[in-house]
């Protein structure tokens, strides 16, 4: 019997989110800011064998009403690399993925940043690559990134910072203290980059990555977003919310890659759903229904993020949206799901509110693991980005309850396979590209 395809799990690091799990009196409201919460999610995911933890960040405060941002635990939070580098310090396996986008940093910061994290974790790092509204940067103070150009300028970020990761090659160290010669400067490379939007000369101050590239990961799904995630990432975080769905975007990001001269296997695409277990599937619907009424129908059709304000939350789902000015991927796939499933803005917003916008499935470990078999055997997904509405408890149910049934069916690992995050991932690690060029010149 040949080998069955195994499920990857990224367990999505929730507690700073909007959602407003910080309201259950199960959980302690200020979580969100609490390092050691932090690390005993880690620990508790290392527990489970989980390929990574996934932080999604942004660098400007909320926006919106004062009644919307006042509800939201996500207006306090550390900043990405720091609280990385805490939980790698007190973890050995687990990945540490975190959002950092192009149009709210500058490359050459950002690629010393994830090559430490990726040196201090030995090899554990990784980077989501996304793109931002421009009035947030603007609040930063950098200048705006408008939608015609944010994609342009993200393929040109990640040709800066890769480049800079390439700066040494892997053995450029020679470390003899008899002659002492530090380091073999004719392996040391300048990138001398100068395009339309970024201009470095390098060399990074910091050795390459153990990885050679720390995990891209890369979450837009906007034909632009598609087409950098497919040239670039080694993961792509998608929302889907039918299996049909999923297996159009599966389908077509797989494609894509092939025609970016990469195998349909350089790419995991990993879909995002909210999980609840319960002991019977009554009950995990309850626990599951008990979150979602935490949330105010205001805060939950403003977490949709398509422009859906101004309209009455108790009309039919409208079939002619504008275009929303960012999260064009996310509009599509919530639209189609609220019209075929003929739903009202408060109901689309509502039922999607504890996964923020993503699908959620409450049950028992069978039902999960049921679910989660369906998806990959179907060729919808190569894993999932775990979400808990119930935060740390909700994980390690899932741990203690879904993993070991996971296990039972032959889907997913029972050690990790490897150090790094790209060996536990099936990756291969990226040669060093003068390295190559030399040899291809021989």
């Amino acid at each position: 019997m040949a080998d069955k395809k195994q499920l990857h799990i990224a367990a999505f690091l929730w507690a700073g989110a909007t959602s407003q799990s910080w309201r259950h009196p199960s959980i302690d409201p200020g979580c969100g800011f609490d390092i050691d919460y932090y690390i005993r999610y880690g620990k508790v995911a290392e527990e489970g064998l989980i390929d990574a933890l996934f932080l999604a960040d942004g660098a400007t405060f909320p926006g919106g009403p004062d009644s919307v941002v006042q509800r939201l635990s996500s207006v306090s939070l550390f900043e990405p690399a720091t609280l990385m580098t805490a939980i790698g310090a007190h973890t050995d396996h687990v990945g540490l993925i975190y959002t950092a986008s192009s149009s709210d940093n500058e490359p050459s910061a950002l690629a010393r940043q994830v090559a430490s994290l990726d040196h201090i974790t030995h090899g554990r790092a990784g980077w989501n690559l996304v793109t931002t509204y421009g009035p947030g940067s603007r609040h930063l103070g950098l200048p705006p990134d408008e939608r015609e150009t944010r994609y342009d300028r993200a393929n040109e970020f990640h040709e800066v910072v890769t480049g800079l990761w390439d700066s040494f090659e892997d053995d450029a160290f020679v470390h003899d203290q008899e002659s002492g010669i530090f380091v073999d400067t004719t392996k040391v490379h300048r990138l001398n980059h100068k395009g339309k939007y970024y201009e470095t000369t390098g060399p990074l101050k910091v050795a390459r990555p153990p990885q050679g590239y720390p995990v891209i990961a890369q979450a837009g799904a906007s034909e632009a977003g598609k087409n950098l995630g497919a040239r670039t990432a080694d993961i792509i975080f998608c929302n889907n919310l039918s299996l049909e769905y999923a297996q159009e975007f599966y389908a077509d990001i797989k494609t894509r890659a092939v025609s970016f001269g990469r195998s349909p296997d350089d790419v995991k695409v990993l879909t995002g759903c909210g999980v609840v277990w319960g002991e019977t599937d009554e009950i995990a619907n309850a626990k599951l229904d008990e979150i979602s009424n935490l949330f105010p129908v205001e805060v939950a059709v403003a977490n949709l993020s398509i422009g859906l304000e101004k309209y009455d939350p108790d009309e039919p789902f409208p079939r002619d949206l504008p275009p929303a000015a960012f999260s064009l991927g996310h509009q599509k796939a919530i639209t189609s799901f609220a019209l075929a499933n003929d739903l009202t803005i408060r109901q689309t917003a509502l039922r999607l509110a504890a996964a923020n916008k993503h699908r959620s499935i409450a049950g028992t470990a069978k039902t999960i693991a049921d679910n989660f078999e369906q998806w990959l055997e179907a060729g919808a997904c190569d894993g999932i980005v775990l979400m808990s509405p119930y935060l740390l408890d909700g994980l390690s149910d899932f741990v203690q309850h879904v993993v070991p049934e996971l296990q039972r069916r032959g889907i997913y690992r029972k050690e990790y396979e490897g150090k790094t995050l790209r060996e536990n991932l099936g990756l291969k690690r990226p040669p060093n590209r003068h390295v190559a060029a030399r040899k291809a010149a021989e």
